[in-house]
């Protein structure tokens, strides 16, 4: 199978070069632009999607989850399951569930409660079901697997539009969501930097196992 990594651009997408430096990486925005600028594929391509996710219920930190199928408002994109399949059997370690989009960073409890009840969904991410429908529409074979960076017990500093339209990240937004709340800033980075690591060491196993 020719794989290729299709990665939010910035650090999760520098997290995967630096794993496996030789693989084929497609860096996209973040968000529903995500899918705007995706490239063509080989007729032969295995893509599997890569990136951090936000704990809608018990997953936590560090956890790797394949995504059986995606919600966002538009309805429900299942994901093909003998690629899921394969996908869980590289990662044995991985959870399978059901995900779902956002159109912003989601930074409190309440609002966690409100999807995982909304979509039925175990986490939630930016561009997961963008891409999904892109994908499928072009009939590529693919897959999404994620990794936990936020757990669904903690709020994050207000960084709900630090993401802009066009999918690049808001320094000056980020940078005063951090300094109004530095304590969970230093939380959020910690565990972002746990997250990145173990992406990583996802797309270098399944780099191998391809």
């Amino acid at each position: 199978m020719n794989l290729t990594f299709v990665v939010p651009q910035g650090a999760e997408a520098n997290a995967v070069r630096r794993a496996v430096p030789h693989a084929r990486i497609v860096a996209t925005a973040a968000g529903a632009a995500a899918a705007a600028a995706l490239p063509p594929f080989p007729a032969d391509a295995g893509v599997v999607v890569l990136g951090l996710c936000g704990a809608l219920r018990s997953r936590t930190v560090g956890d790797v989850i394949v995504y059986r199928e995606i919600a966002a408002g538009t309805g429900t994109v299942p994901l093909e399951h003998t690629f899921a399949d394969a996908l869980a059997a590289a990662l044995p370690h991985a959870y399978g569930a059901r995900g779902c989009s956002a159109d912003h960073v989601i930074t409190r409890r309440a609002e966690r409660e409100a999807y995982a009840a909304r979509y039925d969904a175990d986490v939630v991410d930016m561009e997961g079901a963008a891409l999904a429908a892109a994908l499928g529409e072009r009939g590529v074979r693919f897959g999404m697997v994620r990794v936990v960076s936020d757990d669904a017990r903690c709020d994050l500093p207000a960084m709900e539009n630090v993401i802009r339209p066009d999918g690049r990240l808001d320094v000056a937004r980020l940078a005063a969501a951090f300094a109004r709340d530095p304590r969970g800033a230093f939380a959020f980075a910690r565990d972002a930097r746990r997250a990145l690591h173990t992406l990583g060491t996802v797309a270098r196993t399944l780099t191998l196992t391809a």
